[in-house]
């Protein structure tokens, strides 16, 4: 992949932001006493920051690059979410190369909204094999599961919804 430095610029200014206000929300997710609320939690947010740079540099391969860039940074704290980060960046990755073409459709906003679901989908398997899912068998948990994924790709949809809508409406002469 080709990165010019003002492509750079905007991954870096996006992980920076992602990373600096994504503790703001988590924190307030963990708040919340509900069962996965912290992977939950982020899921406006992170899809809402993945659409900027994803709108404005229009080619694929960004999504891995804002993705591996917050990963790395997110290895420092957590492993786990690293991981978690990453394969959910891969995942939006193929999905982008399969499915969008224009970079300006709902498509762009269904696959900036599935980051969010890959990463709980992630989050919840590794939670349950890598930190421990002992008094659980799986399919007790596929109810819970599947809920929590459906909300966080409706959440996802809704922060690259508010995104583009934020584009459109007041950036678009500029971005």
């Amino acid at each position: 992949m080709d990165l010019k430095v003002k492509d750079m610029t905007l991954i870096a200014i996006t992980v920076a932001l992602t990373f600096v206000f994504g503790w703001f929300f988590y924190i307030i997710a963990n708040l919340l006493p509900i069962p996965g609320s912290k992977f939950v939690g982020v899921t406006v947010f992170s899809s809402f920051m993945l659409y900027f740079p994803v709108y404005k540099l229009k080619r694929h391969g960004i999504i891995f690059a804002v993705t591996a860039v917050l990963a790395g940074i997110m290895s420092l704290i957590s492993i786990l979410m690293s991981i978690a980060i990453i394969s959910a960046g891969i995942l939006t990755e193929l999905l982008s190369w399969l499915f969008i073409s224009d970079f300006k459709s709902y498509k762009l906003r269904l696959v900036t909204g599935s980051f969010s679901l890959f990463g709980t989908f992630n989050s919840l398997i590794i939670t349950y094999y890598l930190a421990g899912g002992y008094g659980f068998k799986l399919t007790e948990l596929i109810i819970p599961f599947v809920i929590m994924i459906l909300i966080s790709f409706a959440g996802g949809y809704l922060g690259a919804y508010l995104a583009n809508y934020i584009i459109e409406k007041y950036l678009f002469k500029t971005f």
